[in-house]
């Protein structure tokens, strides 16, 4: 490519890597986007190289599926930290540098030199992130944990699951790596206000409240239902919203939530004597009766094979898919043919097969630029690098006589986004876009509000009524995406192109257009048509199957749409690359994300054991191969639990001594971290047979204080009074309704210190910027206002 040409989105970016634990993703989205990512390693490696499994099962530094996992698109160079020369070094390179990422203790990287308010003043304009367990301040900031412990104090662990078991923790490190994405989609609105301010800042991401953002609205629930959500087991959210063994030994996702798929549920489909009548008809009946329902769906289901039940389902429309593992997803025709894994060849385990990109982007493709690198594999260009590379010289925008920003400004401040979505995907996505500055424009089509969307998720956003199936509503569509800049939609792949509204008619409108589809599978591919919601994305790619406990039945699995906050992240982060693309070459493109596509992305250690080792991933539970004790463990309370995770000799030793060194843990048996793990079940009962003497809350404080990464199993309600999460701006945010009073909501998922955010306005009521933007923004008369509102194409 010639230099007027970029080959991707960010090869303008230099990133610096200083990450070995649960921040590697973020890095490595940035890698795959095209920055040039250093990681800088230890003389003995990143401490992931040395993490089953590995290839081939041969143990190794470089055979580890979770760094290359982690790691492609990155260099790697070997820079001793411990040392005054690698931590001049590693000065040096921050000084060239636009990013650094990092995902140390909180304090650390201050103490050695290497903190933000050092790196800063070497350059101004160094976006410092810090991805950590519960973020860089307040009361928790320098608490200890790892996946399991952010997990459980996010609240989705206590909500979800088998309930009559302890509350199971998502595997693969999930949460972690959905966090890591909202990292990166921070690190980039930090560059974008970086051209207006001239000054970086620095990026703060708690993973607890990434965890918390990415899940279902515990805090709203406490604040405004006074309903604290648990564990359903077996339940039903609403009937007819579970997992169903059928005929022949498979299992189906079925997902009716609306009036109008149960009714094709149970008339057409199950044709019930029972069910079929009216009074089914409402959500609020079913909801009362989820139990009655379900056992009348898993009657009918046993009677019929899982293959069968989809095929019927999909054709009349109800959301219902088959429960697949992981290979069954990685030879699904669906996967096949859209050619999901993507061909690597690595220089020690040679050629392999990993997941493909979560976002297919059409002007600057988000792809591996190089597989995982080897120990050291760069460090001699990178050092030659400082030589030939000067450091950066940003000015402010004061010192070079610009105006500063202006009050209240935001990264996306000036962004316009036609907003089609629905559900809850496209919405989580949009709503990061307005928590930032962008102006959010829902457009809602006439008649009655869709009853499945979640209202939380519109805040801070403007909404307009404009039916594209009306007389004038498409040409209305059109004169808004003329004078916006990313246009956001989610409908069934062809209905876009069907209303006349599809990217090849908003091109001519505007030319330099950035429009993002959200279809659950994908615009192409055999199944392409399948109606969709989270839990049959979580069924096709394997998740559900493996996130619960081995001994629990696969209808106690999660029923939370985990996969519509993970493609809401992914997408804000797609749009912001492409809004750096067009920045930087005055081109827009089309994107699409097939949800179960950026599911799949995050489990990619599952897919490439299984296409390197032929192995099948189980359930797990909260076992782990790298730390003992690792589970949650019961205290005193109804339903209450503590989080404890060791891996270190030391913590270990610290964890005996605070439960006052008791004659059993000398057991040789617990000597080690080997033989704590081949010990898990009596290790674990001794354990919980001491936390039950104590609150979860005051074992995680007395376990913190003593150096043991630790953490209470949170519900909506310790949510609520978290006086962690209260003390951290923006993270809670109370909005003052109407008519419901003040309510608390989840607040912003990413901190930036120059440009906060904001999530507290309430989410809009219908139609209730229709003035501001057909007369304000597109100019329309009185009289065209009213033609409009005459044909029922706005109200």
């Amino acid at each position: 490519m010639t230099q007027s040409q970029p080959a991707a989105a960010l090869d303008h970016l230099r990133v610096l890597d200083l990450t070995n634990g649960l921040g590697q993703m973020c890095p490595r989205a940035l890698g795959d986007l095209g920055a040039d990512v250093i990681k800088i390693e230890p003389p003995e490696g990143d401490p992931t190289r040395r993490m089953a499994p590995f290839a081939g099962d041969e143990p190794g530094p470089e055979r580890s599926l979770r760094f290359i996992h982690a790691n492609r698109s990155k260099r790697s160079a070997v820079v001793d930290l411990d040392t005054a020369e690698g931590r001049d070094i590693a000065r040096a390179l921050a000084e060239r540098a636009d990013i650094l990422v990092e995902d140390r203790q909180p304090g650390y990287l201050s103490r050695i030199g290497l903190g933000y308010e050092q790196l800063s003043k070497l350059n101004p304009a160094l976006v410092y992130v810090s991805v950590t367990p519960f973020g860089q301040t307040g009361p928790h900031a320098g608490c200890r944990g790892g996946d399991l412990v952010t997990q459980s104090t996010s609240g989705m662990m206590i909500a979800n699951g088998d309930d009559g078991m302890r509350p199971c923790m998502a595997p693969f490190e999930i949460t972690a790596q959905v966090g890591c994405v909202q990292a990166a989609f921070g690190a980039l609105l930090a560059v974008r206000a970086r051209r207006t301010t001239g000054r970086g800042q620095r990026v703060d991401v708690s993973l607890q409240e990434a965890t918390i953002s990415s899940a279902h609205p515990y805090i709203y629930r406490y604040s405004n239902e006074q309903v604290i959500t648990r564990r359903e087991g077996k339940r039903s959210p609403f009937g007819a919203v579970n997992t169903y063994l059928c005929a022949d030994g498979g299992y189906a996702n079925i997902s009716v939530y609306n009036d109008g798929h149960f009714a094709r549920l149970a008339r057409e489909i199950m044709d019930h004597p029972i069910l079929s009548d009216d009074m089914w008809m409402n959500r609020g009946v079913r909801r009362d009766n989820r139990e009655l329902i379900d056992t009348y769906v898993q009657e009918y289901t046993e009677t019929v094979e899982c293959d069968e039940l989809v095929e019927r389902g999909q054709r009349i429309g109800i959301p219902v898919t088959p429960v697949l593992t992981v290979d069954g997803f990685v030879h699904h025709p669906q996967t096949e043919a859209r050619e999901f894994f993507v061909e690597m060849e690595h220089p020690v385990i040679g050629a392999h097969r990993a997941p493909g990109p979560p976002v297919r982007m059409g002007a600057s493709p988000w792809q591996p630029t190089r597989p995982a690198p080897l120990l050291g594999q760069h460090t001699d260009e990178v050092m030659q690098e400082i030589n030939e590379i000067p450091p950066r010289r940003d000015e402010a925008p004061g010192e070079s006589g610009d105006s500063p920003a202006p009050p209240r400004f935001q990264p996306l401040s000036g962004v316009r986004v036609a907003d089609l979505t629905r559900a809850v995907a496209g919405p989580v996505a949009t709503r990061y876009l307005a928590t930032f500055g962008a102006e959010d424009i829902k457009i809602e089509e006439a008649g009655a509000q869709p009853a499945q969307e979640p209202q939380e998720l519109n805040r801070c956003k403007l909404s307009c009524i404009a039916d594209a199936r009306r007389p004038g509503g498409k040409e209305l569509i059109h004169d808004l995406v003329r004078v916006s800049d990313v246009v956001v939609e989610n409908f069934k792949p062809g209905v876009s192109d069907k209303l006349g509204i599809g990217y090849e008619e908003l091109c001519k409108a505007k030319p330099d257009l950035i429009m993002i589809a959200m279809p659950g599978m994908g615009n192409s591919g055999p199944i392409r048509d399948y109606l969709a919601y989270g839990q049959q994305v979580m069924g096709l790619t394997g998740l559900t199957h493996i996130w619960g406990h081995p001994e629990s039945s696969l209808d106690t699995r999660i029923k939370m749409p985990y996969p519509d906050f993970v493609a809401g992240s992914f997408t804000s982060l797609a749009v912001a690359a492409a809004l750096e693309w067009r920045e930087r070459t005055g081109e827009g493109q089309y994107m699409e994300i097939a949800q179960v596509e950026a599911t799949a992305h995050l489990m990619g250690v599952a897919y490439m054991d299984y296409l390197q080792n032929g192995r099948i991933a189980q359930p797990m539970g909260n076992f782990s191969d790298t730390h003992a004790p690792h589970d949650v463990y019961p205290c005193l309370g109804h339903d209450a639990w503590c989080a404890i995770e060791v891996g270190a000799d030391d913590q270990w030793q610290a964890l005996v001594s605070a439960m006052g060194s008791p004659q059993w843990a000398q057991d040789e048996r617990f000597a080690t971290l080997a033989g704590r793990i081949q010990h898990k079940a009596d290790l674990d009962a001794r354990i919980g047979e001491w936390t039950m003497g104590s609150t979860p809350r005051l074992l995680m404080n007395t376990l913190q204080r003593a150096g043991v990464p630790a953490g209470i199993v949170a519900s909506g309600e310790d949510l609520y009074y978290d006086n962690h999460l209260r003390s951290r701006p923006g993270a809670i945010v109370s909005i003052d309704h109407k008519d419901l009073g003040v309510i608390d909501y989840k607040g912003v998922n990413v901190h930036l210190s120059e440009t906060p955010g904001w999530a507290g306005d309430a989410n809009p009521v219908r139609g209730q910027d229709n003035m501001y933007v057909f007369m304000g923004i597109l100019g329309l008369d009185h009289d065209q206002i009213q033609q409009l509102a005459a044909n029922g194409t706005i109200t």
